[in-house]
């Protein structure tokens, strides 16, 4: 994991606004990667009057290889420049225990000894292409005075950009923003950075540009390669996704298992029959998310004591992450402790309405937690159950306790960092995240469960079971798309989900999780996952004809059965705003929508 930040300007003598903004991104970016920072600078020269600067800055966080490698990586011959905030977990041969990094360096300078323009274009859009992990690039083609940037093809890690929009202005890219003076943004109404689409890989040419002399037609000099479908009718696949298009066969009535009486039914113990085919696909599941998990799991270096996890897993003790930690206790050294982030909010609302609640019953009934949200009920039945099917593993279930004053005085620092994501949905979502991945909470003593002690998480590897709902069915629109319009339907409605993957909420989540110098890794969005799931039919991942409970995600509860896990087979998928309580979370305006602009403090 890094922090990447560059910047394109013209030589000018005073520039304080972009110097001042420079040294702010850099105190973000450092926090992405503490470890070691590098900077590199080169100017262009056009005409005696017109000059370009390059500078390219890197902050790395020590998860790949023996040693920290410094960024930006600078090729001495040919003056390249890469700066790369990524994993490659396959499609680049990286050897057990290496840095991936100086591997794809090695790769890209491999594309000169083809001397076609094209070609040699079409080359480094092919090594990207078959990169196997999350990644935000920037690579400084020096011989071709080309810039190469973009995000993988699902947007897994952030990369905002600025575009010029005056004679003076920078171009900029960063992993992550910061606040920007309001007179700056005085003349738009846009925010002053903006995600880098994820939907293909970018070219900027500063030959045809310095041909002009002028940065601000930069956009008429970028060139944006796209990526594209398989049976897309294209002229060349190097940048072809990983996977193909939502299987849209439509099943058949021999397909379907004859629905039982509504009463066999009602309790949730319910399993619907398990035919050949879908037999198949469980076990095809466990190894290909097995593998994936596998991959994000190993050869993490050890930085702390071997008594502290090196993984961690947002933890509510749903389907999705309860799955990837019964996974990752297959891979990970049995002596090693796995941390269980599982995070609960005060919110004065609810406590109010149980309040009011209370003064209707008697005196005598138990008062339980402030904290006791959903999803810490959920996860304490959880990480029982993961304590039974491993019980020689130290789980260390994490309770974030978040008060309500706290989570008030770090709301616009979250608000700061997961810009330019800005509705009050983004900020529920982002909250929980960002207090979860901090870490700092209470485990029970090994000595006596009863007994809480204070903890804080040092794992640097964070898995998150994002993906599985897109891929598998668990949205509430996924049942009504079904109710209104039949398998159609619900396959049009995945299809989409599928779709903008790369346009939602995976740029946020990674400036969120990073801002902690930690890495979020998504199991579930591995190629070969993605690959599998997509080919299925519909029936045999999800069937909405079953109930809530049941229906949903119904390829993932046969695993998670499989894998011993019964009680999570059964549980309803809840968003971890409502689960942790992070939505609403005062009762002043109870007209707010999850789609409304965060207010600015």
């Amino acid at each position: 994991m890094c922090g990447i930040l560059f910047r394109l300007q013209k030589s000018v003598i005073n520039d304080s606004f972009h110097d001042e903004l420079w040294n702010q991104l850099i105190i973000r970016n450092k926090q992405r990667g503490p470890d070691i920072q590098g900077k590199f600078s080169k100017s262009i020269q056009f005409t005696t009057s017109f000059e370009i600067n390059l500078i390219f800055y890197g902050a790395v966080l020590h998860l790949r290889g023996p040693t920290v490698n410094k960024q930006p990586l600078i090729d001495n011959d040919e003056q390249d420049v890469l700066l790369w905030n990524g994993e490659i977990f396959d499609g680049i041969e990286v050897p057990p225990g290496e840095n991936d990094t100086k591997y794809l360096f090695a790769a890209l300078k491999e594309s000169y000894k083809v001397e076609n323009d094209k070609d040699q274009n079409n080359e480094i859009l092919e090594i990207l292409r078959k990169i196997e992990g999350p990644y935000a690039i920037v690579y400084w083609q020096n011989s071709k005075r080309k810039l190469w940037f973009g995000r993988d093809c699902l947007g897994r890690r952030s990369l905002l950009w600025h575009l010029p929009s005056e004679g003076d202005d920078n171009f900029i890219l960063t992993s992550v923003g910061c606040k920007v003076s309001q007179a700056s943004e005085a003349s738009t109404s846009l925010p002053y950075f903006a995600e880098v689409p994820a939907s293909g890989i970018f070219c900027l040419d500063l030959n045809k540009m310095l041909s002009l002399a002028s940065l601000e037609s930069l956009e008429n000099f970028l060139t944006h390669y796209k990526w594209h479908e398989v049976n897309e009718s294209v002229n060349d696949s190097s940048c072809t996704l990983p996977f193909g298009r939502v299987n849209d066969t439509l099943p058949g009535s021999e397909d379907l298992p004859q629905l039982p009486n509504p009463l066999d039914v009602s309790n949730h113990s319910f399993i619907p029959a398990i035919s050949p085919e879908i037999q198949a696909a469980i076990d095809k599941l466990i190894e290909e998310l097995g593998d994936s998990v596998k991959r994000r799991v190993i050869d993490i270096p050890r930085t702390r004591s071997i008594s502290d996890a090196r993984v961690a897993i947002m933890f509510s003790g749903g389907l999705d992450c309860i799955c990837l930690a019964v996974l990752a206790d297959k891979y990970i050294p049995k002596e090693e402790a796995i941390d269980l982030l599982n995070v609960g909010f005060e919110n004065p609302r609810i406590q109010q309405a149980k309040k009011d609640k209370k003064k209707k019953i008697s005196q005598d009934v138990p008062k339980k937690s402030i904290y006791n949200v959903p999803d810490r009920l959920t996860g304490i039945q959880g990480v029982e159950e993961l304590r039974k099917i491993a019980p020689d593993r130290i789980w260390n279930f994490v309770e974030v306790n978040v008060p309500y004053e706290e989570a008030c005085a770090f709301k616009n620092e979250i608000t700061e960092v997961m810009a330019p994501s800005d509705t009050i949905m983004d900020l529920s979502i982002a909250m929980a995240f960002w207090f979860a991945v901090r870490g700092k909470g209470q485990i029970s003593s090994s000595e006596n469960l009863e007994v809480m002690i204070d903890y804080e998480s040092k794992a640097r590897v964070i898995l998150v079971g994002v993906g599985a709902d897109e891929l598998l069915g668990g949205y509430s629109r996924h049942r009504e798309a079904f109710r209104h319009g039949g398998w159609q339907k619900l396959i049009e409605e995945i299809q989409l989900d599928v779709d903008r993957i790369s346009t939602r909420n995976l740029g946020r989540d990674d400036r969120i999780i990073s801002s902690h110098s930690k890495e979020s890794r998504f199991p579930y969005l591995a190629s070969n996952v993605v690959s599998f799931l997509c080919s299925l039919p519909m029936h045999t991942k999800m069937d909405m004809r079953y109930e809530r409970g049941i229906g949903e995600k119904l390829l993932l509860r046969h695993v998670a059965r499989q894998l011993g896990l019964f009680n999570a087979s059964s549980l309803w998928k809840r968003a971890i705003q409502f689960g942790a309580k992070t939505a609403k979370m005062t009762g002043e305006n109870n007209k707010e929508k999850g789609n409304m602009k965060v207010g600015k403090e």
